[in-house]
């Protein structure tokens, strides 16, 4: 295989997205050891776990990625942001890139349900069924799919919590939920910035009809609300045995990272302008990370 089929294949998978993606199934697992009462994280960590969770979850990420480029490949060749995608761009065709797609899926399906466990491995389904065959084509059809689409990426820190617990719980469900909330400032800012691009293919994903208004931002506000409220539940509801001082640093902590998104969200409702966007989107990207570490060191 040639250099070039290599690069193409590396783009058709997304490879540095989907390992950002398998990342937070990774917290997802480590926050499981912490916050069922199993001592130590890392002197608890089974590693076989560790890493099923880690490379079943960046397979599954890789067949989902290659699929949606297959079923778009008509509108990422319109597009400028996805103009250069490999499918769209014939670098490779739909049947090599279909067959690809769905061995990465199936062999991490495989990796999960070999190596962690049943549940972890069936939210990886449900997360695979939800973004190819729900997500991808409502785009073309209502805004809702970003509501549809924050499912499965909510999945991932479950899936990771689930391949040590082997059963949904509060706390389990709290991380999807934190997972869930994010997904809306974020991509609703993305979505701000490249919304030209996507009408030329009938993508609306704004919130509203009124597109880049203050009603489609006034609910970015709202979402990322509920997302400060969402992180800071676990402090409350999860942690075992945890003295005031923590908990004051934990809530000190996780309100500042929260309130940041909320202070960019007020603000692109003030300027309605890209610059606001763009600073929202960054800032969402360092969100998530920060409060899994705070919740994991402290």
């Amino acid at each position: 295989m040639n250099k070039a089929k290599l690069t193409s294949i590396f783009k058709l998978l997304k490879f540095r997205l989907s390992l950002s993606v398998a990342g937070t199934a990774v917290f997802g697992y480590l926050l499981a050891i912490k916050w069922n009462g199993d001592g130590t994280i890392w002197a608890n960590v089974n590693w076989t776990v560790f890493w099923a969770v880690a490379v079943g979850g960046s397979l599954l990420t890789f067949g989902a990625n290659g699929l949606n480029q297959v079923i778009e490949k008509e509108q990422d060749a319109i597009m400028n942001r996805t103009t250069n995608r490999p499918v769209a761009t014939g670098k490779l065709s739909s049947k090599s890139a279909t067959w690809i797609s769905w061995f990465m899926a199936i062999l991490g399906i495989s990796v999960l349900l070999a190596f962690s466990s049943f549940a972890a491995a069936f939210a990886g389904i449900i997360s695979f069924i939800t973004y190819v065959f729900f997500y991808t084509p409502l785009k073309g059809i209502s805004p809702a799919a970003v509501l549809v689409g924050a499912i499965p990426g909510a999945l991932p820190p479950l899936i990771g919590y689930l391949a040590h617990t082997n059963q949904l719980d509060y706390a389990g469900f709290l991380l999807f939920l934190i997972q869930f909330f994010w997904q809306f400032a974020h991509f609703w800012a993305i979505a701000w910035l490249l919304h030209d691009d996507y009408l030329k293919v009938g993508y609306w994903l704004l919130p509203t009809k009124s597109g880049r208004s203050k009603q489609s931002a006034m609910q970015i506000i709202v979402y990322s609300i509920l997302l400060v409220i969402t992180s800071m539940m676990p402090i409350f509801f999860v942690y075992k045995n945890f003295d005031s001082n923590t908990l004051f640093l934990q809530l000190s902590l996780v309100l500042i990272a929260g309130l940041a998104m909320v202070v960019y969200a007020i603000k692109l409702y003030i300027t309605l302008e890209h610059k606001s966007a763009k600073q929202l989107m960054f800032c969402s990207l360092i969100h998530n990370p920060i409060i899994y570490l705070i919740y994991l060191v402290l």
